[in-house]
């Protein structure tokens, strides 16, 4: 019988025959050096979920605006390019047309005739208080002043909806003088993505001049693997490869269909911190990681896998103490290859078995059989 033997049969023979705490294993130092256990601290955990995946940068679709041209005509002029940063409201093409004209001309003939008919009205009015004329003809003055009136408001809108201005509007009301040029501009804050259109070219009302987008929120769409998806729940904190972030990005939405040709399932997080330097269309590779106060009432420890071993469903780790180990019961929050996420009645003073788990078990699990 070898040494090592030697002294297993032996601290086999102690454990059942001496009397002892439930739950102690009874164990001399010397003991412990040729069982060949080593001791680690717990150290507390700053993430209990740690998964890694694939996640490409998208741009969401409120922050993704294309710019058409409102009516038909000629581009005259194109005031930015692709990569400038825009503001809502700034001027970014000329472009003239008949249409516009039209659409202008249309506007004062309502306006105009919104204000004969007003005047009509307010002439009516006056004639009948004086009981000149019936009721039945105020009825009808009436009703053709407040037709003009929506007319009027009706052709206003379509100048909106053509990108003049309010300021605009009022002077071209006011100086009765049509504009040559109408204004496209940007209707957002944003950065131009793409341009689709080349100043001297005609184009049809609805064509797309400008691609613009607003970068300073983007989305994360990351690929987890089925298997992985119930460790993962949303508010949970996104680290990004490369990337040091203030403000990590957090998952916000998880998706409720699987890809059918990758059998996983997207997971959005919203990244919004300024200055990231990330790009649409970007791929990066990201961990999905969670605080411990996310993921447990208490405190959460960080240990090496080989730590924790099984027995009745249940996760065991053995604490040195004066005397042996002592077999602590465990609750394991998540894992990976390599350490082990726990939730125990441990702190950072106690040492904890990481190698020669399995003679320690074996150790314990002797107690529980007859004698012969």
């Amino acid at each position: 019988m070898t040494r090592n033997n030697a002294v297993t049969f032996g601290v086999i023979l102690m454990l059942t025959f001496r009397g002892a705490i439930a739950e102690e294993i009874i164990v001399s130092p010397n003991e412990v050096r040729n069982l060949g256990v080593e001791l680690a601290a717990p150290r507390k955990a700053e993430e209990t979920t740690s998964i890694e995946a694939t996640a490409r940068v998208v741009i969401p679709p409120m922050g993704d605006v294309f710019v058409s041209a409102p009516q038909a005509g000629l581009l005259m002029r194109l005031n930015v390019a692709v990569g400038d940063e825009v503001v809502e409201g700034q001027a970014i093409a000329e472009l003239q047309g008949s249409e516009f004209l039209a659409l202008q001309r249309e506007f004062l003939d309502a306006l105009n005739t919104d204000l004969l008919a007003q005047s009509d009205y307010a002439r009516d009015q006056q004639l009948h208080d004086e009981g000149i004329i019936s009721g039945r003809r105020l009825q009808e003055t009436t009703t053709r002043a407040r037709i003009a009136t929506t007319g009027v408001n009706e052709h206003r809108q379509l100048l909106k909806f053509s990108g003049l201005t309010d300021a605009d509007i009022r002077a071209l009301e006011k100086d009765q003088r049509l504009l040559q040029t109408l204004t496209i501009r940007a209707p957002i804050d944003g950065v131009v993505l793409d341009r689709m259109a080349i100043a001297g070219e005609r184009v049809d009302r609805m064509s797309p001049v400008y691609r613009i987008a607003d970068l300073s929120t983007l989305w994360l769409e990351i690929s987890v693997p089925r298997e992985k998806m119930a460790a993962v729940k949303p508010g949970m904190k996104v680290a990004i490869a490369g990337y040091s972030l203030d403000s990590p990005p957090v998952v916000t939405n998880i998706a409720r269909s699987i890809d059918p040709d990758t059998q996983a399932i997207t997971v959005r997080a919203t990244l919004s911190e300024p200055g990231h330097g990330l790009s649409p269309g970007e791929f990066a590779s990201v961990r999905i990681v969670a605080d411990q106060t996310s993921a447990s009432n208490g405190l959460v420890w960080v240990l090496p896998a080989a730590a924790v071993t099984r027995s009745n469903e249940n996760n065991y780790v053995f604490v040195r103490t004066a005397n042996g180990f002592d077999v602590r019961e465990v609750s394991v929050v998540s894992s990976d290859s390599d350490k082990v996420y726990l939730s125990a009645d441990i702190d950072v003073r106690d040492k904890i078995a990481v190698r020669g788990v399995t003679t320690l078990k074996a150790l314990w699990s002797s107690r529980d059989e007859p004698s012969t």
